[in-house]
């Protein structure tokens, strides 16, 4: 469902030629010959095509990331750094041999995430007692950033005033919306009714027509399944996490036309009777959710943080940013009736998809372009 570049066949052949010494005469790659590639000005799809073939040795850890981020390498590049990552295998080892006498018993709950994978840039995912496991998370860092309007495009009066937030520690944050599987088996387990799919395939796609309150009965059942403390982002982390260390309107950027790299949106391919589409690409999705992670994802691995469907947060619908907490917490005050909603959707046009951009809803409601992603609070 990604835009494929028909050049790329063209670029292919060009970065089999290149000389070694582009990359500092080293056979492996490593993050400071990404660093160098890009300074010398290489476009992102010829160092992507070197990444995939060539021996790598990358940290892609979240820390990692962002320096990389912040010393202009390009998302697809990053994205490219993190699947070389993943497909390195780990090294084999012999599995322990324990006595029969000394055997640890069967757990009759799910087994608790190690306190050692909480580390910043760790995936994991816990064990439901009623079973299978829960969705994919990642750990998120502390830190600090500037939260509304700082691109200073497109900006409402509801992105501002600007506020510094700042975070003490870590937490983490699903890999993507949660999918309709995934809510299917809260469903199943509990006996509620399936959630309407709106005619379109189940499986991976984002689970859609799903209410605030819906979501909050979801990571409550989570948690209970699994012992951690799940829930809903707050606004604050929604936005740190979306913009992974950028300032732009996008985390990529501020460019429209390369919004179908990263998020299903009202694009060149939909009716040309709604005049927000964007004319500038195709996601290749028309009119429709698509599966969750079909798209590249933000540098701190988070898929479809723009556009597929809004993503139900914690906070209070208000006006503005008056008042608002400066420690990433939610705001419990103001209208509690509509909650507010981020990331934009599948019919929305770019704007609505920006890092900043932020709607209120009616906790009841539901519709076709309405899901959400989970949070878990890191204790140990």
């Amino acid at each position: 469902m990604k835009s494929i570049d028909p050049g790329l066949g063209v670029v292919l052949l060009v970065v089999l030629s290149l000389p070694t010494a582009s990359v500092g005469q080293t056979e492996v790659l490593d993050n400071e010959d990404i660093v160098n590639l890009t300074e010398a000005g290489l476009p992102a799809e010829v160092i992507v095509a070197k990444i995939e073939t060539t021996a790598t040795a990358f940290d892609t850890g979240v820390e990692q990331l962002v320096a990389l981020a912040q010393a202009g390498v390009h998302a697809d590049v990053l994205a490219a750094m993190a699947k070389a990552s993943a497909a390195v295998p780990a090294p084999s080892v012999p599995p322990a041999v324990v006595p029969a006498e000394d055997a640890e018993p069967p757990r009759s709950g799910p087994e608790p995430v190690s306190a050692s994978s909480w580390r910043v840039g760790a995936r994991f995912s816990d064990a439901l007692a009623s079973g299978g496991r829960g969705p994919e998370m990642i750990v998120l860092p502390s830190g600090r950033y500037y939260m509304g309007c700082v691109s200073g495009m497109g900006c409402s009066s509801r992105e501002r005033p600007i506020r510094d937030v700042s975070f003490a520690n870590p937490f983490a944050v699903s890999l993507h919306e949660v999918t309709l599987d995934e809510v299917d088996r809260y469903t199943a387990a509990t006996g509620r009714p399936l959630v309407d799919d709106g005619g379109w395939d189940r499986g991976r796609r984002p689970a859609v027509n799903v209410s605030w309150s819906d979501a909050q009965e979801y990571v409550a059942w989570l948690s209970r399944e699994t012992g951690g403390a799940y829930r809903l982002l707050t606004e604050a982390e929604w936005e740190y996490a979306a913009r992974a260390g950028s300032t732009t309107q996008f985390h990529f950027g501020d460019h429209p036309m390369e919004l179908c790299r990263y998020g299903n949106h009202a694009d060149v391919s939909v009716p040309e009777r709604l005049e927000w589409r964007n004319t500038l690409c195709s996601d290749r999705v028309a009119l429709e959710t698509a599966d969750v992670g079909s798209y590249a994802p933000n540098p701190w691995g988070l898929h479809d943080m723009h556009g597929n469907v809004w993503e139900w947060v914690e906070d209070c619908w208000n006006e503005n940013y008056e008042g608002s907490p400066t420690d990433g917490s939610a705001l419990t005050e103001g209208d509690c009736s509509r909650r507010i909603v981020r990331g934009g959707s599948w019919n929305n046009r770019p704007a609505l998809l920006r890092a900043a951009g932020r709607n209120g809803v009616g906790v009841g409601e539901r519709g076709l372009n309405i899901g959400f992603r989970v949070a878990r609070t890191l204790v140990p």
